[in-house]
């Protein structure tokens, strides 16, 4: 069986009593050295600049591209507007273990989750449920 994202960051399960004895047992902190006094009376005030930072030249240009930006979706002007709106609602869906494996199984070999498969198959599906009623409405 694949395992999920989620049994692959959980902690190994540990007894009660080795919890507490971990938590119990004494944990060492290393003490922080003293303050090293001519570190302080050498602080550089914001404006000065240290000889080390004028004999610092560039290795190479550097040029900064600005992020391309997401292609904006164009709808068509049939199009319902509300379809990309953010998800507000949710519903259950009632599995059994064949129907859930499968889903498990589909999304761990696609990275997606599972709500983002069953989406994308439900949503299309649906839409063409509404073309074909409404074409045999219309005729």
């Amino acid at each position: 069986m694949a395992s999920s994202l989620l049994d692959r960051v959980k902690r190994p399960t540990q007894s009660a009593e080795t919890f507490i004895a971990g938590a119990d047992a004494p944990t060492t902190i290393a003490p922080m050295p003293p303050p090293d006094p001519a570190a302080s009376q050498a602080a550089i005030a914001p404006t000065q600049v240290t000889a080390a930072a004028l004999e610092m030249t560039p290795t190479a240009d550097i040029t900064v591209t600005p992020k391309a930006s997401a292609p904006r979706v164009r709808r068509s002007v049939g199009e319902d507007p509300r379809k990309y709106d953010v998800p507000r609602y949710t519903f259950n869906l009632r599995l059994n273990d064949y129907e859930l494996e499968l889903l498990r199984s589909l999304a761990d070999e696609q990275r997606e989750s599972m709500q983002r498969i069953v989406k994308n198959g439900l949503i299309p599906y649906l839409e063409g449920l509404r073309k074909t009623s409404k074409n045999s409405n219309t005729q």
